[in-house]
């Protein structure tokens, strides 16, 4: 399903760059890529159109699950667009309404209804950080962290975690610092986390979560996937010594405005 998405929107971004009069290029390190949210309750189908226009065809759609969000990289390239927004069906999509919305918009949310609302870059959180607390056990909990962002998706680890303390991760600068993924960037966050002594705990994930490659014995920050030119991902080999591969669980996002998004043990 991501994967789908990505390959629509990467298409509209390349899209777009055609269209006359657009914006020109700016950093993406000041106008980060463009957050899809959909939380109307229902799947919804969303299509990106030229400025002033609806045509039979769109420039790409996407579909959201409700509470599924991504985001549209845009390649620095700013224009204005419109957004058309359908009920997703199995034979006919029903059409709810189309959104006039401006070029430097940075975040979309699809409301129940006909509800919409949109953000623009100067409102919207550029940096997030997780912060990762032991509140009950007693025993030191050690945790890698995954990013799966439209960039690509890596693993990283290890911290820990004393019980009655917590740890910050600056996680944009971090992946601006490594990957050069610029800021305003929230990845989908993953991790794996265990204890040791006679009797350690395990947080792994479950049947149809990520299983990523970590290494086991020390500090590690693996490439997960490389894409094919299709935006299909191809796991990379995870075959070294000490390295291993673990289910993930998946982190769950910032609320509303926030910029820090919270794992407690």
């Amino acid at each position: 399903m991501i994967r789908t998405i990505a390959s629509s929107l990467l298409f509209t971004a390349a899209a777009l760059i055609l269209l006359p009069n657009s914006v020109e290029a700016q950093s993406l390190a000041t106008n980060p890529p463009v957050e899809i949210k959909n939380n109307s309750g229902e799947t919804r189908k969303i299509c990106m159109h030229k400025d002033k226009e609806i045509t039979l065809f769109a420039i790409g759609c996407v579909e959201l699950r409700s509470g599924e969000n991504i985001f549209w990289n845009r390649e620095g390239v700013f224009t204005p667009f419109k957004v058309k927004v359908y009920e997703s069906r199995k034979i006919l999509d029903k059409y709810l309404y189309a959104r006039d919305l401006p070029a430097d918009t940075g975040k979309i949310i699809i409301g129940t209804g006909r509800r919409f609302g949109f953000s623009r870059f100067k409102n919207i959180r550029t940096k997030y950080s997780l912060k990762v607390c032991n509140e009950r056990f007693d025993d030191e909990v050690y945790f890698s962290l995954g990013y799966e962002t439209n960039y690509g998706f890596w693993t990283e680890g290890w911290w820990s975690v004393k019980k009655g303390e917590c740890k910050t991760i600056p996680v944009s600068q971090r992946l601006k610092e490594k990957k050069n993924i610029p800021y305003g960037t929230m990845p989908r966050t993953y991790y794996y986390a265990r204890t040791y002594g006679d009797k350690p705990l395990y947080w792994t994930g479950g049947e149809g979560d990520y299983n990523l490659c970590i290494n086991k014995n020390k500090a590690f920050n693996i490439l997960q996937f490389k894409q094919d030119g299709s935006s299909q991902y191809d796991p990379l080999p995870c075959e070294a010594e000490n390295l291993e591969r673990t289910k993930f669980r998946r982190v769950n996002d910032p609320v509303g405005n926030q910029s820090t998004y919270y794992l407690t043990f």
